[in-house]
């Protein structure tokens, strides 16, 4: 399906990035020496962040939020600081690099020494998961999170932003049913929730199968960020994008690559935009968007290309139809093979460019396993007045057999040999080709007429004329 080509290893790195980033935040506050700090600084610099409006219920709750925070402060006591601060100054040496492995074994030292069960083990196993995580050992930076998160005396605020960590964690390791859990709850306990946390679910909830789940959630996000007069974000719109896809909902995808369009203008939204009105039958507005891609130098594929030409033909453009082809030949990037010079002759034949159309038209020929391109290359010849040479390829399409349209073969190949003034052969080629319906009424004309002028010419050369006779070929 097209949604599994969002690469999921790309979005666990974009929450892992996230994740370190807020560590980091948070690891800051302790080169004050100031814990509390630690508790509240990667909340209140994503506040910052958000520059918004806060509504009056979310104003007292993050009012609540601040005093909850000078409450807890007194708990932290001095044997504890004592210790959280030794393992500030291994993790933020004022030289070197962080001694990750000492301040493991600190924290852990700390659970039996220093720090009382309770609110002190919670900051604990929150600084813990920062050193397990940037030791790369996820699954008990995982554990640690977990354990604030269940302890009763934990900092509120704080339990809810470390259960959006550990939410991140467990969607990096794939343990997604555990992943929607936390960010289920995350959602309904924050005081104000992160679109982008948001996102992060319904990404959960496609993984989990619960594609409609996951449309649903996103659709929200996205219409609540455009009702605030923001842009949501490119990563967004291609989930959205995805799902709508996977339903078979092309319509829905348009209005979606729109948005795309207008707010990061790139080549392959101009393909997925074509892509889609030719899913549902909008040539000419698949046509457009196709043209668009182009002109921007954004077709690099084959069929791409082939796709293009079809749409110049079908609107009766066949020397852009050439010129696409031509240029993309030229280049490397549309086989010469039998198929596609073919498309290319007959674009040149056409738009009635026959002396372009003939060399191409000739290595069809030699490449061709039945007689079609022969067939044209026929018409072309005659065209051009090179009767011989028509009468040589009408000969070849007819042996090669195969043909989609033998009774032109057969009108081509009367066609040359009277203008060869060879007449009884042509009166038999004309009786082939009024076998077939399409070409029955014209070829009796042209027998009747081969017929009577082969007749005529006959009694002038035995009356002593001067007059061309068959030239066989």
């Amino acid at each position: 399906m097209f949604l599994k080509q969002l690469n999921l290893a790309s979005v666990s790195r974009l929450c892992a990035v996230a994740f370190m980033a807020t560590l980091l935040l948070q690891s800051v506050s302790w080169l004050a020496g100031d814990s509390a700090g630690f508790i509240a600084s990667a909340y209140a610099e994503e506040e910052k962040k958000k520059k918004k409006k806060l509504t009056k219920a979310e104003k007292e709750a993050k009012l609540k939020y601040k005093n909850a925070v000078s409450q807890r402060r007194k708990s932290v006591g001095t044997t504890c600081a004592k210790r959280l601060t030794k393992v500030q100054e291994i993790t933020q040496p004022e030289e070197g690099e962080p001694d990750w492995a000492s301040a493991e074994a600190e924290l852990k030292s700390a659970f039996k020494r220093g720090c009382r069960p309770g609110f002190e083990y919670s900051q604990l196993n929150r600084y813990l998961g920062y050193v397990y995580y940037a030791q790369d050992k996820i699954e008990l930076a995982i554990e640690a999170y977990l354990a604030l998160v269940n302890e009763p005396e934990a900092d509120e605020q704080q339990r809810v932003d470390t259960r959006f960590t550990a939410a991140q964690l467990l969607f990096v390791t794939e343990k997604y049913q555990a992943a929607v859990e936390q960010l289920e709850i995350w959602q309904d306990e924050a005081v104000i929730v992160d679109p982008g946390g948001r996102v992060l679910l319904a990404r959960g909830y496609y993984q989990l199968d619960r594609k409609a789940d996951a449309l649903s959630l996103l659709n929200e996000v996205v219409e609540e960020s455009i009702a605030n007069g923001q842009i949501p974000k490119e990563g967004w719109l291609n989930f959205q994008w995805a799902l709508f896809y996977e339903k078979d909902d092309y319509q829905s995808t348009i209005l979606v690559s729109n948005r795309l369009l207008s707010n990061y203008p790139k080549i392959k939204y101009w393909k997925q935009l074509s892509a889609m009105y030719g899913a549902l039958e909008k040539s000419e507005k698949e046509r457009l968007a196709l043209e668009i891609t182009y002109l921007q130098n954004g077709l690099d594929k084959e069929k791409q290309f082939i796709a293009l030409a079809y749409q110049y033909l079908a609107v009766d453009i066949p020397y852009r139809a050439a010129q696409v082809l031509d240029k993309a030949m030229t280049e490397g990037l549309v086989e010469r093979n039998e198929k596609n010079l073919s498309l290319l002759g007959s674009s040149y034949q056409r738009a009635q460019e026959y002396r372009k159309a003939s060399p191409v038209l000739e290595e069809a020929a030699k490449k061709s396993e039945d007689g079609n391109a022969w067939s044209r290359l026929a018409g072309v010849y005659l065209n051009l007045n090179e009767n011989e040479k028509a009468l040589v390829a009408a000969r070849n399409a007819i042996k090669k057999g195969d043909l989609k349209r033998e009774d032109l073969a057969w009108m081509s190949r009367g066609t040359a040999e009277q203008a060869l003034h060879c007449y009884k052969d042509a009166s038999k080629s004309f009786s082939k080709a009024a076998k077939f319906k399409k070409t029955e009424k014209g070829a009796k004309s042209w027998k009747a007429y081969v017929t009577n002028e082969g007749d005529r010419r006959n009694k002038l050369i035995s009356n002593g004329a001067d007059l061309a006779t068959c030239k066989k070929v």
